[in-house]
């Protein structure tokens, strides 16, 4: 365990999130001639083979097979088919867009929370969640016209993620972070492993570079994340989660010209400003609930 050092960790997270972003700038770059799936299945193989190393000598070889495997197959789909969609939602938005969306993830997990987790909602969090779904209201715009299909997509993404976010709360078990994405990855990797002859497609010499940076991009980010966690409560951590935004609209302007309009920032700001009040209220109840702990 590192030592307490809420700066670092918020700085890791920060990193993280453009680390994140750029290598979701190279999925839309590489999304024109890769199917989805293909790019994920190259991030989940790359992770596993990274962390499998990292986690065999840290932990131990007993600790490369998860205890629970259908639990963690479970959710290993959920996040793969949560990032499959977002893959293929970049290809007819914006990257800062498509990041807004998945950012219900969050009200997801508070909206299902009563049902999967036995978790009160209440009046706050109730009237956070149909804030946010306000919010994903207006980025929306929903009339099914064009690319207005890349929203929906993203938004399916976000629903995924969401239950991806209540599957780690329901297995946490006191695993290190470490292992956790681990387990996430090779399951996300057995699941997509059976279909790849029907997604695969040949990588090209000249997109040798593009790909090589697109898996390692997705492994640094996952490093610095789980290192951020390391050095920082989560409850502190978490809403710097959505500098993403940021990352991903400079991302965006950078590599492809492209700036949420009007009408989306304000959904945008919507979405955001009530999953940061869920995050930092979670965050509070957490310390409230410490504090009334028999020592």
């Amino acid at each position: 365990m590192h030592p307490s050092n809420a700066p670092l960790g918020i700085a890791l997270m920060v990193l993280a999130m453009c680390f994140n972003s750029t290598k979701d700038g190279l999925a839309k770059l590489l999304a024109t001639g890769y199917p989805p799936l293909m790019l994920l299945f190259m991030q989940f193989l790359f992770i596993v083979l990274v962390l499998s190393v990292v986690v065999g000598a840290r932990y131990g070889a007993a600790a490369l097979l998860p205890k629970n495997i259908a639990a963690q197959l479970v959710r290993g789909a959920f996040v793969a088919i949560g990032v499959g969609l977002y893959y293929w939602a970049v290809n007819f938005i914006p990257i800062a867009d498509a990041t807004a969306m998945v950012f219900v993830a969050p009200l997801v997990v508070t909206a299902l929370s009563p049902i999967a987790l036995g978790e009160p909602l209440g009046m706050r969090r109730t009237a956070a969640v149909v804030a946010g779904f306000i919010g994903v209201l207006v980025i929306l715009r929903p009339d099914l016209e064009g690319a207005r299909m890349g929203y929906f997509i993203a938004l399916g993404a976000g629903v995924f993620i969401g239950l991806f976010y209540l599957s780690n709360r329901k297995l946490a078990d006191g695993t290190a972070h470490l292992v956790s994405t681990f387990y996430t990855s090779l399951a996300g990797f057995l699941i997509l492993l059976p279909a790849v002859p029907f997604f695969w497609s040949e990588p090209h010499l000249a997109d040798f570079w593009p790909l090589i940076s697109f898996v390692s991009l997705a492994m640094i980010g996952q490093v610095l994340m789980i290192s951020a966690f390391a050095y920082a409560a989560a409850n502190l951590i978490a809403p710097f989660i959505y500098t993403q935004i940021i990352a991903a609209t400079t991302v965006g302007i950078i590599m492809f010209d492209a700036f949420p309009d009007n009408v989306t920032w304000i959904g945008i700001a919507i979405v955001v400003a009530a999953g940061l009040y869920i995050a930092i209220r979670e965050g509070r109840l957490a310390k409230a609930e410490t504090r009334l702990k028999p020592i």
